[in-house]
């Protein structure tokens, strides 16, 4: 039908766009921020850091990747909203719950242990759920 073929298209860019935003952020904000403690931090004085080409990609492939996938957390919620799984109000009383999920998320796509670079992610991510329970369709 000619609804649902603009309900696909609209969902289809949207998560492009979504999408690829993530991996901007990725690029432009976090990989460098990461990048940046991983270059200045140091065992000993002794030990020197030595990063491989191998090491830097993976790093840098992953944590781009995983940014943009993350960034499709409100079609997500949009998604489930229209299959009537979620609603506003479970987005409202969970949000408790989600924040402590959002961190330990933020924590295992940075691979420093800062705090700077843990927010950096966490705050992004929580700005995403504060977008995926206002997207989510109200009863």
């Amino acid at each position: 039908y000619s609804t649902e073929r603009r309900s696909v298209q609209a969902a289809f860019v949207a998560g492009n766009l979504m999408f690829f935003l993530g991996v901007a952020v990725g690029y432009f904000i976090v990989f460098p921020v990461t990048l940046r403690f991983l270059a200045e931090y140091q065992v000993s004085a002794s030990v020197p850091n030595q990063i491989s080409l191998d090491s830097y990609m993976d790093n840098f492939l992953m944590m781009i990747f995983v940014m943009g996938l993350v960034f499709e957390l409100p079609l997500l919620a949009w998604l489930l909203g229209k299959l009537r799984l979620v609603t506003r109000d479970m987005f409202r009383s969970y949000r408790r719950h989600a924040i402590v999920v959002l961190l330990v998320l933020a924590a295992l796509i940075t691979p420093t242990g800062d705090p700077f670079t843990l927010m950096v992610v966490f705050l992004p991510l929580y700005l995403l759920w504060e977008i995926g329970a206002m997207v989510v369709p109200s009863r």
